[in-house]
């Protein structure tokens, strides 16, 4: 977990008189974020409430960044809590879990973020809205930008998505969110697929699919490379010399999604998808094994088998339909193990 201190590492394999073969792990990492694009508002629909006003999202992200560091520091889920929900707060809760089983001794560096910018729907039933800022930890600060969305949640605010953008990502590569004359952003239904490729739930369906190695030819034609299905494609692989694995992926609806109009006329969508894999070791002449590193969930060697539950936080931008359609892209990601077991 990168905020906390460490990360966690990827699955690894071996065999005891052959050695190991090391597996990387999947994992995701503002400046200012790309200039939103004003379309004109209706003159006659009555004007809308914002969900928050940037001063007071300002004092959110404070307060979550204060929180944030006592709970990190305490190791406490109980703070935890206190200021993070979904799919985050399930991640984060798992990592504090494995920190204590290993029982590392650390001396925690606070972190912060810097240059935010704010993405504010209209307040609804449920308010939530968007920021982007760099994370930055005493003379560090990330090139790459951060998304940081807030959603109220019964006595307050909570963060519910941090993911970081790819290595290499700038602000100009961001999608630019659309606004209205109130500066205001739109937001999506999750099966709203009007003007769009597909709809923010038939996104994360598909690409649930697409992680684990699933789909047709045509529906895997529908999302450039990214990160992480190239890394879980090249683990599948590597992996297989010494274990056989089973991979089941969905989309985990039990933790909110949240979908952005953008300017062009596509969708910038936040979900999590719920990914576990069964590693079946392999017999031979000598004797084979599966292993976590770094993580107090899943201790030791497996012989037998082992499997993984992990929760991905994914961002993509969902283009528009047009006749000549373009690709759906992830561009970022915050990820975790939550769950495991094997002999």
């Amino acid at each position: 977990m990168r905020r906390y201190g460490w990360t966690i590492g990827g699955v690894m394999a071996g065999c005891l008189l052959a050695g190991c073969s090391a597996l990387p792990g999947l994992g995701g990492k503002a400046s200012p974020p790309a200039s939103t694009t004003a379309t004109p508002a209706r003159s006659d629909a009555p004007a809308a409430a914002r969900a928050v006003s940037d001063q007071d999202a300002t004092s959110i992200l404070a307060d979550y960044v204060k929180r944030n560091n006592a709970a990190n520091k305490a190791r406490s889920a109980e703070l935890l809590a206190g200021y993070e929900g979904g799919s985050s707060f399930a991640i984060d809760k798992a990592s504090y879990a494995s920190s204590r089983v290993l029982n590392r001794t650390i001396t925690y560096q606070p972190f912060g973020y810097t240059k935010p910018a704010f993405h504010v729907p209209a307040a609804g039933q449920k308010p939530w809205f968007l920021a982007t800022a760099h994370w930055q930890r005493k003379t560090t600060t990330d090139k790459e930008p951060t998304y940081l969305l807030f959603a109220r949640q019964g006595d307050g605010w909570r963060q519910m998505y941090s993911p970081d953008t790819f290595d290499g990502t700038t602000a100009a590569d961001l999608p630019k969110i659309a606004v209205d004359a109130s500066d205001m952003a739109t937001e999506v239904a999750p099966t709203d697929s009007a003007g769009l490729l597909m709809s923010p739930a038939d996104f994360a369906g598909k690409y649930a699919a697409h992680l684990a190695g699933k789909g047709g030819a045509a529906d895997k034609s529908l999302f450039a490379a990214d990160r992480i299905t190239t890394n879980a494609a090249s683990t599948r692989i590597r992996m297989n010399q010494y274990a056989s694995s089973t991979v089941t992926a969905r989309p985990a609806t039990r933790y909110p999604s949240y979908t952005l109009r953008t300017a062009d006329g596509g969708a910038l969508t936040f979900t999590t998808i719920e990914r576990t894999i069964r590693y079946d070791v392999r017999p031979g002449p000598e004797r084979n094994y599966v292993f976590q590193k770094d993580s107090g969930i899943l201790r030791g060697k497996y012989y037998r088998y082992m499997t993984i539950t992990d929760l991905f936080q994914v961002v993509a931008r969902i283009p528009p339909k047009k006749a000549d359609p373009d690709q759906v892209k992830v561009i970022a990601s915050y990820s975790g193990l939550v769950a495991g077991g094997g002999k």
